[in-house]
């Protein structure tokens, strides 16, 4: 918990534009992808699983799921809400912390 609170803190995570983050984001899921099959061979040895499912499900899972949410790195925003009266209500999506 220290060593999340202090990244998220003093981090360049924080910092960085919701672009550069999916380009993060998306690099890492091509890095997997191109280094897959020793990936596999590692969950594979990890839990027990045959390769071929480490490699077809996990590994292709993971892959799946970091481009997934490296689009919507630059998409999470605000939204307004409807309200009764003249008033104008909104949300605003911030990062609060570390989570645990």
């Amino acid at each position: 918990m220290k060593a999340a609170k202090r990244a998220f803190d003093e981090g360049p995570w924080r910092k960085m534009a919701p672009v550069e983050r999916g380009k993060c984001l998306y690099k890492l899921a091509d890095l997997i992808e191109k280094n897959r099959d020793e990936i596999a061979q590692l969950e594979s040895l990890d839990n027990g699983k045959p390769y071929s499912i480490a490699n077809a499900v996990d590994v292709q899972f993971s892959i799946n799921h970091y481009r997934y949410f490296a689009g919507w790195a630059d998409k999470i925003h605000g939204e307004t809400l409807p309200s009764n009266g003249p008033f104008f209500s909104y949300t605003k999506r911030d990062p609060v912390g570390v989570v645990g």
